[in-house]
């Protein structure tokens, strides 16, 4: 298990913002080595495109707070399938879960280090904030 201040600041908070706003089945894909693009994927699923694109909102607004990396994301309406692009370090996967079964990153990339996060790692102390309280899941609607 990489301990969670090993990792690039843009993992922590972009694993952060995931778990503030709900996503599930969380993973990191360490590409380092076998994919030239980028060096991780933080690969999510989503419950619905409202929860995708709340998102897709707050990492291009807390990247762009933190001076962090933002190349841009890919997204269309009813793909299921968004992309977060934040450079070298990271790039962001939310699908809906039958998308994320169809395309499969991580039989894809399985020769990349997999990882499933826990929540309880990447917990920002001062993620109330933006997020709302825990269990308060009128911010997606």
């Amino acid at each position: 298990m990489t301990k969670k201040n090993e990792l690039p600041e843009s993992i922590q908070l972009g694993a952060s913002i995931l778990f503030e706003l709900r996503a599930q089945n969380v993973q990191l894909i360490d590409l380092r080595g076998i994919k030239d693009v980028t060096d991780f994927f933080l690969v999510a699923t989503c419950e619905s495109e409202a929860q995708m694109q709340a998102i897709l909102n707050e990492l291009h607004k807390e990247f762009k707070a933190n001076k962090l990396s933002s190349l841009g994301v890919e997204y269309k309406e009813g793909v299921r399938w968004a992309v977060f692009d934040a450079g070298l370090d990271l790039m962001v996967h939310l699908f809906e879960e039958e998308k994320r079964a169809e395309i499969s990153l991580d039989r894809l990339y399985a020769d990349g280090k997999i990882e499933e996060l826990n929540e309880e790692d990447f917990a920002r102390e001062a993620s109330k904030k933006s997020a709302g309280k825990a269990g308060d899941d009128n911010e997606l609607v």
